[in-house]
């Protein structure tokens, strides 16, 4: 199991790069697929995992709050 994080100010691309960046070494490594997850309320990173493929499993109640589950692939 591999976990990768990154936060960011908004604007400007950075998450958008972050996230390709991360993928892109999640694919060189063999992990597939990737789970990535974000605050149910972050509409912006909610866009930023769709654009890269994010296919929505679930929205989750934990002690942090709501979350939604999303699964890319890397292959």
């Amino acid at each position: 199991m591999s976990a990768t994080a990154y936060a960011r100010r908004p604007g400007g691309g950075g998450a958008t790069f972050a996230l390709g960046a991360a993928l892109a070494e999640a694919a060189r490594r063999g992990i597939d697929p990737v789970l990535a997850t974000c605050d149910d309320r972050n509409t912006a990173s909610a866009r930023t995992i769709e654009r890269h493929g994010g296919a929505l499993e679930d929205v989750r109640d934990t002690e942090l709050g709501r979350i939604r589950r999303y699964w890319i692939a890397t292959g």
